[in-house]
């Protein structure tokens, strides 16, 4: 077997452990000590995709924070609206990402184009499901 480079190997990974709950549509997602259900048939628990909009929405909203606090611009109130086809494969995703700045509009455009580069989940999206994302200031 051939010796591994240790150094190239990541100090933390991010891992998470998933199981089916019975023969539902179910399942528990572990992370740590947290715990959340996903569901393709109850309410109660959002559905992969749901979840992963908002990971999406979470995302961009964490890098357009880390952008701004970079580039020493001041954020208000910051929110994303997502949304996706309702049935079957993913084909359109749509982000609105409301955000409260003094920024001029050219400033709150780059910093916007920064924080969409720098969304690792944003750059999970293949390029054959249609992305449109808007931004309006509130």
């Amino acid at each position: 077997m051939p010796a591994t480079d240790s150094s190239q190997e990541p100090t933390h990974r991010r891992e998470v452990t998933v199981e089916a709950v019975g023969d539902s549509l179910n399942a528990e997602v572990k992370y740590g000590g947290l715990r959340w259900r996903l569901s393709g048939e109850d309410a109660a628990a959002p559905d992969p995709v749901s979840s992963f909009l908002g990971a999406l929405g979470g995302c961009l909203l964490m890098s357009l924070r880390v952008a701004a606090r970079v580039r020493k611009v001041e954020l208000g109130r910051t929110s994303v609206h997502a949304w996706a086809n309702e049935k079957g494969h993913l084909e359109e995703i749509k982000v609105e990402l409301q955000v409260e700045s003094s920024s001029s509009d050219e400033q709150l455009r780059r910093l916007v184009e920064v924080a969409e580069r720098g969304c690792h989940i944003r750059n999970l999206i293949r390029e054959d499901i249609a992305f449109g994302l808007t931004v309006t200031r509130i």
